[in-house]
């Protein structure tokens, strides 16, 4: 049917841009390093992931700072940039407190997995592949609702199969990871700036990296420590 053909064109045509293969290897590469210097270590041992998760807040704080001191003047600005800092810093800082005693180390690990590695890929390339409803404009230009759903639905199925997450779990990361993507996001486009710093290169900074599992990080613990941890 004519209605048919419109809706199927864009997904049967579609074939992947040299851009877009290039982008899956560096994140292929990423995620090989992240495999071998900070995932297993981090999983063997609750003192190792400790130091990341505080090295991660360091490095993200510090970017953050540079980034509002290079681009910031008036007192005004600076109080509110203060308020948007403490809004982030302060439950992290409180999470890394008691999240191995609330959820463990492991799961915290795992929500490194299914929320940065797994969620944040899954929208990449489900967005690019047949996006073609662009939402948060404004905050995240690339961000389209196809990007959204599918990569729910593979961070979904990655979470439940080969984690056993309960969905409720999955469903908070993955909401919380999406919301603190444009949190910083929106404080990017406040600044002027298109990433916090250049330190990994063509991937940005530090904080653009965590900023998601950041969100979904804090979710997953405080939801433990005041509801359930399941």
């Amino acid at each position: 049917m004519p209605g048919q053909e419109i809706w199927l064109h864009p997904i049967l045509s579609f074939e992947p841009s040299q851009a877009m293969l290039t982008e899956l290897h560096k994140r292929i590469g990423v995620f090989v390093g992240l495999v071998t210097c900070l995932l297993l270590p981090m999983w063997a041992s609750e003192l190792y992931c400790y130091v990341v998760l505080c090295c991660f807040v360091a490095g993200g704080t510090l970017e953050y700072w540079t980034a509002v001191y290079s681009n910031v003047s008036s007192r005004e600005d600076w109080a509110v940039y203060v308020i948007l800092f403490m809004a982030w810093f302060l439950p992290t800082a409180a999470a890394l407190q008691i999240y191995n005693g609330v959820v463990g180390h492991t799961r915290l690990v795992e929500c490194l997995i299914i929320q940065l590695v797994v969620g944040d890929s899954a929208q990449l390339i489900v967005g690019r592949s047949i996006g073609r409803h662009h939402v948060c404009v404004k905050l995240s230009p690339k961000k389209t609702l196809e990007g959204y759903i599918g990569g729910f639905v593979l961070t979904f199925l990655y979470g439940a199969m080969v984690h056993g997450w309960s969905p409720v779990n999955i469903c908070v990361v993955y909401v919380f990871g999406c919301a603190g993507d444009l949190y910083f996001s929106a404080i990017k486009r406040r600044l002027g700036i298109k990433d916090y710093s250049r330190v990994l290169s063509s991937h940005g900074g530090l904080l653009d990296r965590i900023d998601s599992f950041m969100f979904a990080a804090n979710a997953l613990v405080w939801k433990a420590a005041f509801l359930s941890p399941d």
